[in-house]
């Protein structure tokens, strides 16, 4: 499946749309994202362009760098994309942000933009959130008892 929308019958003006999607449909290994990706479009249409405002949010499902324990870490990430109609003696051009469609064109496939995205909203480093006394949300282990692990192992 795909995630695309659908431009030929778009009038030109403002338009709203709310997605559901999942690691499947983005084409994610299973089990990175829990449940759903929540997906809102915002999209501004004239004769010639498309811009949208792409909002999402979802829960990874990552393994603890510390005490390598699954835990939930929410993410959202806004981002937006930029479609401008090509000319006939044009060439397409293509990237990051604007991209290029022919006129003849009915729908626009932005599954590989939205799973890029998703990608660059995991983190680099796997630790849960710490609370304001030290413990780790997710398995409740303290700093003290991180820096006593490693100075036995030394």
């Amino acid at each position: 499946m795909a995630i695309k929308i659908n431009i030929g019958t778009l009038n030109d003006g403002t338009h709203e749309i709310e997605l559901v999607s999942d690691s499947k449909e983005l084409g994610l290994e299973s089990g990175i994202i829990k449940d759903k990706l929540y997906i809102y479009l915002e999209m501004f249409k004239t004769s010639n362009q498309l811009d949208l405002r792409i909002n999402l949010k979802g829960k990874f499902i990552l393994p603890c760098d510390k005490c390598l324990e699954m835990y939930e870490h929410p993410f959202e990430n806004d981002f937006e994309l930029v479609y401008v109609q090509q000319a006939q003696r044009e060439e397409k051009f293509d990237d990051d942000y604007v991209k290029s469609y022919s006129p003849h064109m009915k729908t626009i496939d932005i599954t590989d933009d939205i799973r890029q995205f998703v990608l660059l909203s995991i983190p680099m480093k796997h630790v849960p959130v710490m609370k304001d006394d030290g413990t780790c949300t997710w398995c409740g282990k303290t700093k003290e008892y991180w820096e006593s692990f490693l100075k036995e192992e030394e």
